[in-house]
């Protein structure tokens, strides 16, 4: 039986870079910002 290898050898990143991290927490809350303002327009009418 034939082993199957991947062509690409590189180790796999258990975790991803610094910068991704840092963009994905600033949509994040910057989704939550517009989250909060929408529900405080329609709580205030």
């Amino acid at each position: 039986m034939e082993s199957i290898r991947p062509e690409n050898t590189d180790p796999i990143p258990l975790r991803p870079a610094p910068t991704q991290f840092v963009t994905i927490m600033i949509r994040f809350v910057g989704l939550l910002v517009v989250a909060i303002a929408i529900l405080a327009l329609v709580y205030s009418r």
